[in-house]
């Protein structure tokens, strides 16, 4: 089975518009410790609501909120 993580570019995205994390929370309506979370580290899931709700606020496309990490190998 192949392991992917999504990283969210949470972080990236907002330093391009000089928003804190906080500032992001606020604007999207995100708890501070998910949006905090989705910065830190790629996650082996995620949920779409906020995603999805940051995504808007930040104005872009799923791809640049979006990376998929992985090697894309399958093991049986």
């Amino acid at each position: 089975m192949s392991m992917y993580r999504v990283k969210i570019k949470v972080k990236e995205l907002s330093e391009e518009r000089n928003w804190s994390l906080s500032e992001l929370s606020r604007r999207s309506g995100v708890p501070y410790n998910t949006v905090r979370r989705y910065a830190m580290q790629p996650m082996a899931k995620i949920e779409i609501d906020p995603v999805s709700r940051i995504k808007d606020t930040f104005g872009c496309s799923w791809d640049e909120l979006l990376e998929l990490l992985g090697d894309g190998s399958f093991e049986e």
